[in-house]
């Protein structure tokens, strides 16, 4: 049998059999499920999917939100000899049809009726659409449902859907996974089973998760960092506790008490602020012993990180600090976590020191979509505070003229789904992948990213936006003349506008608001309430993650003497971000 991911789970759980492997939570109760019972589950679905008429190469779409029945989709598919195609569940009707569109689907897996609708709505915008056979993650009426499916199928023979693993080849396409363009549009990369594969090997020697570690999994599964640790998870042999609800995330780490977690700097940062919350709130005896136990943390975290000898009296301060401090921090966190895996955005150094004063590794990675996640990371005894790390076994990183990261390796994707030019774009001619992201390497051989050539916006929580999108949209509207989008490595999305002061002074004038001053009409309260308000309506058509939540109306125009234009009248958003750094740091 070939390496691929769907072979590699079906080894792993003939390997572990009785033992747990996943945990999902049912009616406010955690149920554990066996290796056994999980491969039964993808069994019967893929022999359910094979019988509707799924062949090798065929497209199913996944819409949902992270849960276990996501995964057992995602491997049935596979072993059905099909392609999964993940959609974030905060897509609207317009982004899935785009996707139904580029990749004909013949059957979808959708979770709830809100979801369902917004499929049926994306369905009505497709032209020549063959028709969408729906199969429910949870029970809706007149759907199939995963559940009567796996309850039909799993005590039937599994010889058609085992003789399709066996056939499936490292060169077949296991998925298309949509990521966003400069332009806003989404692009579907497309990737292998030996680019999964590959990346799940490269990582097993860094993360050598035991059987009886459980890995707590919360990311969206249509992003490429959640869906690499599922693989990954599956394939390596580590428990997965399925995260459903983001908000009950504090108690969820106190229930299942994971071992690890993967997850973006946004997630380490809430949890940091949090403690830091509480430490302003104590008493000023409790504020200097944290602040005791900290410095002794660091000051064993140093000497940790270089390898260096510890000296008892350093021993015996920490021994105290981890008693009096750290234990119950930790316990908040389960009690028995030992590292987080940070990926997706760029980590605060001073957050990622803090967790390892604690105790708890933080091993921050870099990659893309188009490398299936991770080509460098951290590792547990060689790491660098504001860095991602070193190359993993298996990759080659070498840096272009300008600062360009180029890439080679077993993870890097095959195209572009339906885009030849843009598949082209991206590669010099002689095959590196260029990443569109400016390093360096520390004098210890760490990478640090340092910028980014493509103009996306990649927030604290990970994800990926195209702002010239949202600009665009902001701008239909007389009274703005630029509207200029940030947000890198930040929590949310702001803006900031200039005004086209005819139409304004135009507004205010026709609806009796008094002028006093034209030159100071950005200042109008009027303007700022009309400017909001459009905000708030454009809003309603963007995902959660892409919304403006701030904005600042600046005085003047953008122009090409005053350094914030190209002469072809593009943004120039680096000297905008420079000369508006005080009004953007405000709004954060």
């Amino acid at each position: 049998m070939n390496d691929t991911i769907i072979s590699g789970f079906y080894k792993k759980a003939a390997e572990l059999s009785e033992k747990p492997c996943v945990h999902l939570e049912i009616e406010s109760n955690w149920v554990s499920k066996s290796w056994n019972e999980v491969l039964a589950s993808v069994q019967a679905i893929a022999d359910a999917l094979i019988d509707l008429g799924i062949k090798k190469g065929d497209r199913v779409i996944i819409y949902g939100r992270t849960r276990f029945e996501w995964a057992v989709a995602d491997f049935a598919v596979m072993a059905a000899g099909g392609i999964c195609v993940p959609i974030y569940q905060s897509f609207n009707s317009e982004r899935v049809a785009y996707i139904l569109n580029d990749t004909k689907p013949t059957i979808a897996f959708v979770e709830d009726e809100a979801l369902l609708q917004v499929l049926d709505d994306a369905m009505r915008q497709v032209q020549s659409q063959e028709q969408i056979r729906v199969i429910s993650m949870e029970d809706l009426g007149g759907v199939i449902s995963m559940q009567s499916l796996i309850e039909d199928y799993k005590e039937r023979d599994h010889t058609k859907s085992n003789l399709t693993v066996e056939a499936i080849s490292p060169d077949d396409i296991a998925t298309y996974v949509y990521t966003s363009g400069t332009t806003g549009s989404l692009k579907g990369v497309v990737l292998t089973h030996a680019n999964l594969i590959g990346e799940v090997r490269a990582i097993e020697p860094v993360f050598s998760f035991s059987s009886d570690e459980i890995g707590l999994l919360w990311l969206p599964l249509a992003h490429v960092l959640g869906r690499m640790m599922e693989v990954f998870h599956f394939v390596h042999g580590c428990q997965t506790a399925f995260a459903n609800d983001m908000n009950r995330l504090p108690e969820i780490y106190r229930e299942i008490r994971p071992h690890f977690v993967c997850g973006v700097p946004r997630m380490l940062e809430k949890i940091y602020e949090r403690v830091h919350a509480h430490i302003d709130s104590s008493s000023r005896l409790m504020r200097l012993v944290f602040k005791w136990a900290f410095s002794v943390g660091l000051k064993y975290g140093k000497l940790t990180q270089k390898h260096r000898f510890i000296r008892i009296p350093l021993r015996i301060k920490y021994a105290i600090a981890k008693a009096l401090i750290f234990k119950k921090l930790k316990s908040r966190l389960g009690g028995r976590l030992y590292c987080f895996i940070c990926g997706g955005a760029r980590l605060p150094e001073d957050v990622g020191r803090f967790f390892h004063s604690v105790g708890i590794s933080v091993l921050e990675g870099y990659g893309l979509t188009e490398t299936f996640a991770a080509i460098t990371v951290n590792r547990f005894d060689d790491y660098h505070f504001g860095t991602v790390g070193k190359p993993l076994p298996g990759f080659d990183i070498k840096l272009a003229s300008d600062g360009e990261i180029l890439i080679r390796g077993s993870t890097v994707f095959k195209e572009y789904l339906n885009r030849p030019e843009d598949t082209k774009a991206v590669f010099t001619n002689d095959g590196w992948f260029k990443s569109g992201d400016i390093g360096e390497y520390s004098r210890d051989g760490f990478l640090r990213i340092t910028g980014r050539k493509k103009e996306i916006i990649i927030t604290a929580a990970g994800k990926n936006v195209a702002p010239q999108m949202i600009e665009t949209i902001m701008t239909d509207t007389p009274c703005i003349s630029h509207f200029v989008v940030f947000g890198d490595d930040k929590r949310y999305l702001v803006g900031l506008v200039t005004l086209n002061e005819e139409e304004s002074l135009s507004y205010l004038e026709k609806h009796g608001y008094p002028i006093e001053d034209p030159k100071r009409v950005s200042q109008h309260p009027a303007i700022r309430r009309l400017i909001w308000k459009h905000i708030e309506e454009k809003n309603k058509k963007l995902a959660s993650y892409e919304t403006i939540k701030q904005f600042k109306i600046v005085d003047g125009a953008f122009t090409i003497d005053g350094g914030e234009l190209t002469p072809t009248l593009k943004l120039r958003r680096g000297e905008i971000s420079k000369k508006y750094r005080d009004q953007l740091d405000s709004m954060y």
